[in-house]
Order: structure tokens, then sequence, then C-alpha cells
């Protein structure tokens, strides 16, 4: 490998240590003010360092075909180093302002659409839940009221067939006291049976 892919190649690595940097001080910011659970971190950093590992090596796939050579890994301590002594402190703030920006105009867009959309929309279905319960009452009461009226001649008719029946109704009573004695009966032994384990 000449001179020139040997420097291409540690000024990618000097680039990839500045945006691990980066990447990690926005991660670890962000994971402070999103209030992230510290059981969760753990699995955070292995994400990060698995992510990291792979951008490495994909751009030092395409720089010098994936030769792991010292140089490489002073390319990235450079990069990193340089990125914790020169640029941290400015990211940390920059990042921590975006997040809070980013935080607050969520919460503005939320609090517009919970005006505008939400709200009118519980509203209108609490109305038309408070119109169909008007409407059922009223159809009911309507049903009602035709079911009175339409039964109002067949309540005639038996009111004037009852008595005529009083004849019928008393042989058949001893049938009706012996069905009633039975039913009786049974109910007795099913709760007997059921009260055995």
């Amino acid at each position: 490998m000449n001179a020139a892919a040997q420097w291409m190649t540690i000024w990618s690595m000097m680039l990839c240590g500045l945006a691990m940097g980066t990447v990690f001080d926005v991660y670890r910011v962000a994971s402070h003010r999103f209030h992230v659970a510290r059981w969760l971190l753990p699995g955070l950093d292995v994400v990060y360092w698995a992510a990291a590992t792979f951008a490495v090596f994909s751009i030092l796939l395409s720089s010098n075909h994936g030769e792991v050579r010292m140089y490489v890994f002073l390319g990235l301590g450079i990069g990193v180093t340089g990125y914790f002594g020169l640029f941290s402190t400015w990211v940390v703030k920059l990042s921590g302002w975006s997040i809070d920006r980013l935080k607050w105009l969520f919460h503005f867009l939320w609090n517009v659409v919970n005006t505008l959309v939400l709200i009118p929309f519980l509203w209108l279905v609490r109305m038309l839940a408070k119109l169909l319960d008007v409407l059922f009452v009223v159809t009911a009461a309507l049903l009602l009221w035709l079911g009175k009226l339409l039964l109002m001649p067949i309540s005639a008719f038996g009111k004037w067939v009852w008595p005529k029946l009083l004849p019928i109704r008393r042989r058949l009573r001893p049938l009706v006291q012996l069905y009633q004695r039975i039913r009786e009966r049974w109910r007795i032994l099913r709760d007997l049976f059921r009260k055995k384990p």
C-alpha cells in the first residue's frame, strides 16, 4: 500500500474517531434528558459500540481493503482524543439545547393536536352518544305506545274471553297444581344433589 493510501486511511480513521465521540456525547446527553432507565444503559452501550465497530470496519474496507494496521488505531485515537479535547463541551451544550427545543416543539405540537383535533373529536363523540341515547329512548317510547295501541283490541277481547273460560280453568286447576308440586320436588332434589360433595 502506498503512502497516499495510508494517509487517506489515517484521515478516514481520524474522522471516524471524531464521529464516534460526537455520537457518544449526543447519546449520553439524550439518555440523560429523556430519563432512560439505568438498566437499559448497558444494552444501549452494546448497541452503540456494535454500530461504531461496524461503521469503522465498513470505512476501513472501502479505504484499504480491511487491513488493520497500527496507523488505523493511531488515527482513531487522534480523532477521539482531539474531539474530547476540542469539541466535546460544545457538542454537549448544543445537544442539550437541541433536545430541549425538540421536546418543547413536540409538547407544543401535541398541545395543538390535542386542542384542535382530539378535544373536538371527543366532544363530537360524546354529543353523538348523547344524541343516540335520546334517539333510543324516544324510539323505545314510541314502540311501547304503538304496542299498547295495537294490543288494545286484543286486551279488550281477552277481558271478554277470560270470564268465559272459567269452567275450563277450574277443570285444569288440578293439572296445574300437580305440575307445580312436581316442579317443586324436582327443585328440592336438584338442590340436595348439588350440596353433596
